[in-house]
């Protein structure tokens, strides 16, 4: 295969203020899981798509492994943590040329996070165990694992704030605890008690603000005090929006997904409507399989109901107004901006 070649430089403009640059810095990423993981590049104006970009850089030898779950960054390195191969694979996040492979220590990884120069990772282990899960602790020098935690719980969504690491157990529509870690310790502080199936989490304005959402239950949404740990209030949403999920907070606003519908309010409100601000009207089971806001957009996916055809992205402004519809990999699950 011809291997695409790449650069990547950083220059400053007048201001002194650095620009990055490189094939894939003016644009997002999708990470589609598939059965073998690919990331699909598209440009900030939507005119350039570009998939399998990590094939097309490094060529046919090497791939991102089986079932790529998710990714995070730290500074101009990319981390692809792929759940069926137990591996990360490093690449630099402006050209995804290929670094390095970080292939132990991890178990059904899941997601992850850098706080305190370590990266966090949550790993299920054993998918029909809720106690055996754990959080790998990676050091960023020598890209490899040097240690656990253990959680004596599930552990899904990871984010980090202030030197604290934030991790929901809600998993398959159970689970009911936030997990609360001390970055430099690496120990567990405390866990707080939130409504069933915290599946998405992200601090604002020092409150962390959960999103549960069980399948057969009631959707909800909590404020947490990162001061103290405690409680401020839940929010329950109206039988009709149940298994809410995707939750993500711009300019002071929250979205999530709920079926096929978009939602947005306040990040003060203090009562859920059942009043979208997009119905997509897809009838899939699958639309909402990754979902980001940024600069302004909506971006939302669609895996194929076999999970055997290529996905789709479609993306809208904050006002709810549609801008376009992209294929993208098979099962798009997430979206990473450069």
């Amino acid at each position: 295969m011809l291997i695409a070649a790449v650069s990547v430089s950083c220059n400053s403009d007048d201001s002194g203020t650095a620009v990055v640059s490189g094939d894939y810095a003016n644009g997002f990423l999708v990470l589609n899981e598939g059965g073998t993981g690919e990331v699909t590049y598209m440009s900030s104006d939507l005119a350039t798509v570009e998939h399998d970009i990590f094939s097309g850089v490094n060529g046919s030898g090497q791939d991102l492994g089986a079932f790529a779950q998710s990714m995070f960054f730290d500074g101009d390195r990319a981390f692809v943590i792929s759940n069926g191969s137990n591996k990360i694979t490093v690449v630099n996040r402006y050209t995804f040329e290929y670094i390095a492979s970080i292939d132990s220590g991890f178990q059904s990884p899941r997601y992850g996070v850098v706080s305190n120069g370590k990266a966090f990772v949550t790993n299920s282990n054993d998918f029909m165990s809720t106690t055996d899960d754990f959080i790998s602790v990676v050091n960023l020098s020598t890209l490899s694992v040097e240690g656990t935690i253990t959680a004596n719980d599930q552990t899904e969504k990871i984010t980090a704030h202030n030197g604290k690491i934030y991790v929901a157990t809600g998993y398959f529509g159970v689970g009911d605890k936030i997990i609360v870690i001390d970055a430099a310790s690496e120990e567990i502080i405390t866990k707080i008690t939130v409504p069933a199936a915290p599946n998405s989490l992200e601090v604002h304005n020092q409150t962390l603000f959960v999103l549960s959402g069980s399948f057969d239950g009631e959707s909800s949404l909590s404020r947490i005090d990162i001061n103290n740990n405690s409680v401020i209030s839940s929010t329950s949403f109206p039988s009709t929006m149940g298994n809410a999920v995707n939750l993500d907070i711009e300019d002071d606003f929250i979205y999530f997904t709920s079926s096929s519908k978009i939602y947005k309010f306040s990040v003060d409100v203090t009562a859920i409507s059942d009043t979208p601000l997009v119905d997509t009207q897809s009838p899939s089971f699958y639309m909402g399989y990754g979902f980001a806001v940024n600069a302004n957009r909506i971006y939302i996916s669609e895996a194929a109901d076999d999970f055997a055809s290529d996905g789709s992205v479609f993306i809208y402004g904050t006002d709810g107004s549609f801008i376009a519809e992209k294929s993208s990999g098979l099962g798009p699950n997430g979206f990473y901006f450069n």
